[in-house]
């Protein structure tokens, strides 16, 4: 239950998510992790996929992720 709720918490309206992508894309660190937070639910959701450890998973599509919007 808390995860659906925090999920719940964290989402953003499109606009204001995609403002946050471009404040991050152009440096800003507090919008990326804001970005980051709102794909929080998504990241956990692929990991389960992969052939690594949770936290390996994590780590490695979280870091693709910024690799992708600072790029």
């Amino acid at each position: 239950m808390q995860n659906s709720k925090s999920k719940e918490a964290a989402q953003l309206p499109d606009q204001e998510f995609s403002l946050m992508i471009e404040r991050a894309k152009t440096g800003d660190n507090e919008a990326l992790l804001r970005v980051l937070k709102e794909m929080e639910p998504e990241i956990m959701e692929v990991v389960g996929f992969l052939k690594l450890s949770k936290e390996e998973g994590i780590q490695e599509i979280t870091m693709q992720f910024i690799e992708k919007i600072r790029s």
